[in-house]
């Protein structure tokens, strides 16, 4: 099925953001927020930088040969700088050779899937490539909007992926809509934006388009909804990730969510998940796992992969 994952690692800051910190300042409660989102707390990072946290990713990659890496692709909206890359700073940090593709690219919260998408059109046949999700989206959220800043935290994940012969199936799409959720840039202005969010809207785009990727996915491989050993969604909210499981009648067992834990990491999510059930030996070699992404544009981007 075109990628194989081979390693994965992730970083998230030591800080604990919890409901009730919000609750203290703000008209809110962890019942409220938990009952709406399944949110209970969230990892903030006050000091490192998405870069940052990217590299401290990066580093726990398994990496046994560096000669076969020929692209590196961060996924980020939250970038601390417009330049130099993060995706240099990689190839650098890890030494890698000086002709390779490295590239940092925002899709938001379709960023990962996306990636994958674009290493299976541009890599060849048995070389690897990084794709890392990072951001610090604390840094760009109003704190005393609740409809925002419960929702997100910061982080990194990190893979290392080898394509093979196979063909590999993606679905994706951009649904023009700059109004749901929005972070605006300023230009030489040194004022800083924040985070705005129509949560009815993407709660709505959300429940519609992630169920029918899912089916179109099924279709495209042939398979039904017994064949897929997990489905990994991007971690923004349960009730989201409910809809979706009674919509495709995949049991909601076979979703994992982490999103209790780290909130709505953006590009990270997904692939902090995929370290997390590595870790703990939830996915097993030759499982079938779905992956799909859903967020600012209104974009979304699915794949289906043999773990």
């Amino acid at each position: 099925m075109g990628l194989k994952i081979l390693e994965t690692s992730s970083y998230l800051p030591e800080e604990i953001i919890t409901n009730d910190d919000f609750a203290k300042y703000l008209e809110t409660s962890d019942e409220w927020i938990s009952s709406r989102t399944g949110i209970r707390e969230r990892r903030i990072s006050r000091v490192e930088d998405t870069s940052q946290l990217a590299y401290s990713a990066v580093k726990n990659l398994n990496i046994k040969d560096k000669e076969k890496i020929d692209m590196v692709l961060v996924a980020t909206f939250t970038a601390d700088k417009s330049m130099p890359n993060i995706s240099s700073g990689v190839q650098g940090l890890l030494g890698l050779k000086e002709n390779i593709f490295a590239v940092d690219f925002n899709m938001a919260c379709s960023g990962f899937v996306a990636g994958l998408n674009l290493i299976e059109k541009f890599l060849d046949e048995g070389r690897q490539a990084i794709l890392i999700g990072a951001e610090v989206i604390s840094k760009y959220l109003d704190k005393y909007d609740r409809n925002t800043v419960v929702l997100f935290g910061d982080g990194a994940g990190a893979v290392l992926i080898e394509k093979n012969s196979s063909k590999q199936c993606f679905e994706s799409g951009v649904r023009s809509n700059d109004e749901c959720l929005t972070l605006n840039y300023k230009g030489l202005e040194e004022v800083r934006e924040f985070i705005g969010m129509k949560g009815k809207e993407v709660f709505r785009f959300a429940v519609e388009i992630v169920p029918l990727t899912i089916t179109n996915l099924l279709k495209e491989n042939n398979l039904d909804i017994n064949s897929i050993d997990h489905v990994i969604c991007h971690q923004a909210n349960y009730r989201i990730l409910n809809s979706v499981s009674k919509k495709t009648k995949i049991p909601i067992e076979k979703f994992f969510m982490n999103l209790d834990k780290y909130g709505n990491t953006s590009a990270s999510s997904i692939p902090i998940a995929l370290d997390e059930m590595n870790k703990k030996g939830i996915l097993k070699r030759g499982e079938k796992i779905i992956l799909v992404g859903f967020g600012a544009g209104l974009s979304w981007t699915g794949t289906l992969m043999e773990w």
